[in-house]
């Protein structure tokens, strides 16, 4: 049975599904869509992919998760739920890719927002997905309402160096042409032109959205917390929750409010972001 949503609340249920690793010891991959999915007022329903035991720079394992387990799970959540949107993170092998695609496919409902959250690797290094994967992906991008990549990734998948924005423009527009669209990559601190890249970075992060005919920039300020964890998790759990309600574009604003507000709430050496902050009437 789906959790009841509050009587108080007039909004409508939250209740998505992450499929993507776990990581065991920190608060980074499902846990923290967990955690931001509670703090956004929905239960979050899982799909592991991968148990990866990754932090600080440090790649101690990781363990993808076989097929048929990753299957099940996603089975049995839509035998006793019904999720109101998907992300799809990190998959370690391509059947596991071609099968999840298959499952949300079939049953998530055709009003919730799937997006593709492409994530080859880590923050530690860790390596989470092969080009097979990749490739299985690609074949799939029409499938997402939504492909969004940090930059490392983007450059894997672009095959080409993203130094610019203007560089990013060109990224999105060579994986628009492998059929994903919207895109957003999640840029950081990065400057505009070729002739910047010589001189110190913006004091803002920027995601770039591309629909196919346009770009549109989001900026927020780059707030210095190199321990915290979690925050892309963040990001596309608030994008997910607003994205029922509103167009791409306002959703993605309100998104980056909750994602920097929740940075901003903490010290520069905490791990753990803060939604206490958080409160919607």
């Amino acid at each position: 049975m789906d959790p009841e949503p509050s009587p108080a609340s007039a909004d409508p249920p939250f209740h998505p599904v992450a499929v993507g690793p776990l990581y065991p010891s920190i608060e980074r991959g499902l846990g923290a869509d967990l955690a931001a999915t509670r703090a956004l007022g929905g239960t979050a329903f899982t799909g592991c992919t991968a148990h990866v035991v990754a932090s600080d720079g440090l790649v101690t394992d990781v363990l993808d998760v076989p097929t048929d387990s990753v299957s099940a799970q996603l089975e049995h959540t839509f035998q006793v739920a019904d999720p109101t949107a998907a992300k799809i993170s990190a998959v370690g092998h391509p059947a596991t890719v071609e099968r999840v695609f298959e499952l949300l496919d079939n049953q998530l409902a055709a009003d919730a927002p799937l997006v593709l959250d492409l994530t080859l690797s880590g923050p530690s290094g860790e390596d989470l997905s092969g080009p097979d994967v990749l490739e299985a992906f690609a074949e799939r991008y029409d499938q997402a309402d939504l492909v969004t990549l940090r930059r490392s990734d983007a450059e894997r998948a672009a095959g080409m160096a993203i130094p610019s924005l203007d560089d990013a423009q060109v990224a999105l527009q060579r994986l628009e042409d492998l059929g994903a669209a919207p895109l957003l990559l999640r840029c950081g601190r990065l400057p505009t032109h070729h002739f910047d890249t010589d001189s110190d970075p913006p004091p803002y992060s920027v995601d770039l959205l591309y629909d196919g005919d346009e770009f549109s920039l989001f900026e927020a300020p780059h707030l210095e917390r190199p321990r915290a964890r979690g925050a892309s998790s963040a990001f596309l759990t608030a994008l997910l929750k607003h994205w029922d309600k509103k167009p791409l574009q306002e959703a993605l604003q309100k998104a980056k409010v909750f994602v920097t507000e929740s940075l901003r709430h903490i010290d520069e050496n905490a791990s753990l972001l803060r939604y206490d902050w958080f409160s919607e009437k």
